[in-house]
């Protein structure tokens, strides 16, 4: 974060409206529609970046302290009825960014251990037939610090007439199951939480109401999509000459494919936004933007009935090279033409 304020030049706590300000200034001086500098481009692709990281910092301060006003209010709310019903269970809900977009119902398992039924909990079962205690080899001691002592598997006596429940494997417990149908609302992303009011703990006291599930969201990692803040960033190959003649371009996205506009400009890597198209609001946190990271594909051995146009092409943009390739036209105007 450090170097993204240094490269905006603004000191550490600038507010929104400072960074917008000093990346406006900064784009008018480096954009390389208005610079014809070689290191434009990716100067100006860097202060996007440090632009983006340092908005999506600021959303997610604000979205954090929201989280610990609620967080306070949760613990204030618990504390007062910790003698009135069981604890909270936390578990992790991994949700995809399509059901982060749209809602979406999904089963959640919650496993709860309970005293073993097949043994009461004691992790012992008994045997129809008595056997040689293993352990001593049917001597009823076995060596210790100071010698020979009692066995404490047979208690001494050399045989068992019990051994460890086959159930549980001897640790008195026993897993259940429960599995519900849990409601995700559209918005929903990492740290967000979902609480589900009576599927926690059971009280030590039955009469006693049980708590509450609370489960904290997480986004699993998708292959073409990324969160900055509540902000879907995704990153788009498209030919250089789509790029520089413009024209209607399909974007992926969690809730359909979308078409939106593009404009003719420079085949250089750069960004458009789609304003609202992000994450949806959610309570006082407004909706994210679309921001798309366009990347330029020049083709790759072209088919030999292509040369000719490709070659008229190229002699229709030398008409007008100083205008078409201004750093071309400069390079060989000093080096290749007399």
């Amino acid at each position: 974060m450090s170097d993204a304020h240094a490269l905006l030049g603004l000191q550490p706590g600038a507010t929104t409206q400072q960074i917008k300000r000093a990346f406006r200034k900064l784009a008018m001086q480096w954009h390389p529609d208005r610079n014809p500098a070689p290191e434009a481009v990716e100067h100006f692709k860097l202060l996007r970046q440090a632009h983006d990281r340092l908005l999506a910092a600021l959303l997610d301060d604000e979205e954090a302290r929201d989280a610990d006003e609620a967080e306070a209010a949760d613990s204030a709310a618990a504390s007062a009825n910790t003698r009135s019903r069981g604890p909270d269970r936390w578990q992790t809900l991994e949700i995809s960014f399509e059901d982060a977009f749209l809602g979406a119902t999904l089963p959640v398992c919650v496993r709860t251990p309970q005293p073993c039924g097949h043994c009461g909990g004691g992790g012992l079962e008994k045997l129809s037939v008595s056997r040689l205690c293993e352990p001593c080899r049917g001597s009823g001691r076995i060596s210790g610090a100071k010698g020979l002592v009692r066995c404490p598997e047979c208690d001494g006596r050399g045989y068992r007439n019990t051994q460890a429940c086959s159930h549980c494997a001897g640790s008195g417990e026993e897993v259940v199951e429960r599995w519900l149908q849990v409601v995700v609302p559209p918005g929903l992303i990492d740290d967000d939480e979902l609480r589900l009011a009576g599927e926690g703990e059971a009280h030590p006291d039955g009469r006693h109401p049980r708590g509450d599930l609370r489960l904290r969201i997480r986004l699993a990692p998708h292959p073409i999509f990324r969160r900055e803040g509540r902000n879907l960033v995704m990153q788009r190959p498209l030919s250089a000459l789509r790029m520089l003649i413009g024209g209607p371009l399909r974007i992926p996205h969690p809730a359909g494919l979308r078409t939106i506009a593009l404009e003719p400009g420079v085949a250089h890597a750069r960004t458009l936004r789609v304003a609202g198209a992000g994450f949806p609001g959610r309570g006082r946190r407004t909706a994210g933007d679309l921001v798309i990271e366009l990347e330029p594909m020049l083709p790759q051995t072209p088919d030999k009935h292509l040369h000719a146009l490709i070659e008229q092409l190229e002699l229709a943009l030398g008409n007008d090279a100083a205008r078409h390739f201004p750093e071309l036209a400069r390079w060989e105007a000093d080096w290749v033409d007399e």
